[in-house]
């Protein structure tokens, strides 16, 4: 027994204790002394036993050495010898059946035996609960890889993927839109584990040595939902490497390379803030060839559905907390990636590309915006950018957004340095919306303004000629209809003339007269209004063959036909 508890409990140990009143063993357990008696210890260990027998026990120190023993378990071994009451919980049970295991304190050395209590409160009181397994897995740590040839790591893992599979809430509630609210996950009543104001042990306590051969078992037993794998998996990521200390370099790769390993592949299952944390941390803590390229092909697969505030993570650099545009490289490659990813498909759809076009727009705003973004920084992005948006965006707006934005945060610059930032800027590819706002922008370079303003009156002009072609058309239209009328009347009169048995040359009777009449002064008054509409007639000018545009002539080589 250690010093305290042997003086505690002295009147109990003298009623106990019948071969000697002084202890003759005396053992350090990390710095703890424990002062015992041999034959005690022998009566409970088979091990202890043997080793009295032959006189070696000096090997009983290297033995407990060796299994990292943990004073709180052995003074509960000690305990168990001397007949006192042991008090197990999740947190000393795994240490205390190691100790018990190697020591040999099974049912061969007595019916009463330490193994069998302990193995009896593992399976009733600490597997049927979540927290108490996990919590037991986590305290054992060290134990358990004793324990490896007896198959308890296994009953653990069975224990929680059993319990998960029932109720994947017990690895985390996943984040649902207010429109999936009603899809929520529930677990059978009859297997329910928790009630609602209960919070589980969270998995991403345990060490890695732990935790990933457990995830790679639960994700190959099917049973557990892939989404909560992928939200433990995440939730691990964040503890341990982007929330770690940044001493921990050595612990933060390993833990960065198994969360790649053991994320799904399929697009849209990983949130894209989630991907570019985890690349950029990949590449500043040096993890494996494999481990980048694994977090840049997921990225490649769905970067469509990123946002721009995702791709700042990326332009940040790779120090801790890092706020300025450091590094468009790494922008650069990720979206080369995802056009040589999405090239290689045989699809016409080309709504990817123009997301991602898009997006790059959005980002280039949101990098103008800062004042640490240079000015070689933000030509080299805007390049990039006006290259993926070629036949895919029809108009260059957001590219001038994002110079005037470039402009507004960088004041200082000269006149041909902002030359240099709107060289990437199209302007025939302004809308008409985007024309007006630069013909008024004073922080642009006057060249740009007086191109801008050539650009407005080019659209304008199309913009009139279309419409006179839309009118156009419309008036031949009409025209047609009047003249198959004209035919159906026609020939009604030919056919009232034949029953009348009149015979009609050369003359056209009243009704008819009047009808041409008519027609001609409708014609006169539609074509009146068009061309006065369009700048053809003078206030002063009544006459039709006032006219003289080519549209005019047109029509007057059609009636001449007709």
């Amino acid at each position: 027994m250690s010093d305290s508890n042997r003086n505690n409990n002295n009147n109990e140990n003298q009623n106990l204790i019948s071969v000697s009143s002084e202890p003759d063993l005396h053992i350090n357990i990390k710095g703890v002394p424990f002062h015992l008696h041999k034959e005690m210890i022998a009566k409970r260990s088979s091990k202890v036993s043997l080793l009295l027998e032959r006189n070696e026990m000096d090997e009983l120190r290297l033995i407990l050495r060796d299994l990292e023993v943990e004073t709180e378990a052995f003074e509960l071994v000690a305990r168990f010898c001397y007949g006192l009451e042991v008090r197990f919980s999740s947190d000393n049970i795994v240490s205390v059946l190691c100790i018990a295991y190697y020591l040999g304190m099974n049912e061969e050395q007595s019916s009463d035996n330490l193994l069998r209590k302990a193995s009896e409160f593992l399976e009733q009181r600490v597997f049927p609960c979540w927290n108490e397994t996990v919590n037991a897995l986590r305290s054992g740590d060290k134990s358990l890889d004793k324990l490896a040839d007896v198959g308890l790591v296994d009953l653990f893992f069975d224990s929680l993927i059993e319990k998960a599979s029932y109720d994947p809430r017990l690895l985390g509630e996943l984040v649902k839109n207010r429109e999936e609210e009603s899809d929520d996950y529930r677990p059978n009543p009859r297997r329910r584990l928790f009630v609602k104001d209960w919070k589980s042990e969270d998995l991403i306590t345990i060490p890695l040595r732990l935790y990933e051969p457990l995830m790679i078992r639960a994700i190959k037993s099917r049973s557990i939902p892939v989404e909560y794998i992928v939200l433990s998996v995440c939730k691990y990521a964040k503890k341990w490497v982007f929330d770690a200390e940044e001493s921990q370099l050595g612990q933060r790769r390993e833990v960065v390379e198994a969360v790649e390993r053991l994320l799904p592949h399929p697009r849209g299952l990983i949130s894209c803030e989630f991907l570019f944390e985890s690349l950029k941390h990949s590449i500043w803590l040096e993890a494996s060839s494999e481990c980048r390229n694994g977090f840049g092909i997921r990225i490649s697969k769905q970067l469509d559905m990123a946002k721009s505030t995702d791709l700042k993570i990326l332009s940040q650099g790779y120090r801790e907390k890092a706020e300025s545009f450091e590094d468009i490289e790494l922008v650069k490659t990720v979206v080369m990636s995802f056009y040589s990813y999405y090239a290689n498909e045989d699809s016409e759809d080309v709504s990817h590309f123009e997301k991602v076009a898009k997006l790059l727009e959005e980002f280039l705003f949101l990098a103008a915006s800062e004042t640490s973004l240079k000015l070689e920084g933000f030509v080299e992005l805007a390049e990039i950018t006006v290259t993926i948006s070629q036949g895919i965006l029809t108009y260059s707006d957001g590219i001038y957004k994002a110079i005037d934005a470039f402009l507004e945060s960088h004041r200082y610059l000269t006149e041909s340095e902002k030359m240099e930032v709107c060289k990437v800027l199209d302007c025939n590819k302004l809308s008409q919306e985007g024309c007006e706002q630069a013909a008024k922008n004073q922080r642009l370079p006057l060249r740009i303004v007086v191109h801008v303003l050539y650009v407005s009156q080019l659209q304008i002009r199309d913009t009139v000629a279309k419409e006179i072609k839309v009118i156009g058309e419309k008036v031949d239209e009409d025209e047609e209809e009047e003249i198959g009328v004209s035919s159906d009347e026609d020939e009604m009169e030919k056919m009232s003339s034949k029953l009348l048995g009149l015979e009609i040359e050369n003359h056209e009777c009243v009704v008819h007269r009047w009808k041409k009449t008519k027609k001609k002064k409708n014609k006169i008054s539609v074509w009146t209004q068009v061309k006065r509409k369009f700048g053809c007639l003078t206030s002063s000018s009544s006459s039709v063959d006032a006219c003289t545009c080519d549209f005019k002539k047109k029509k007057k080589k059609h009636h001449h036909n007709k």
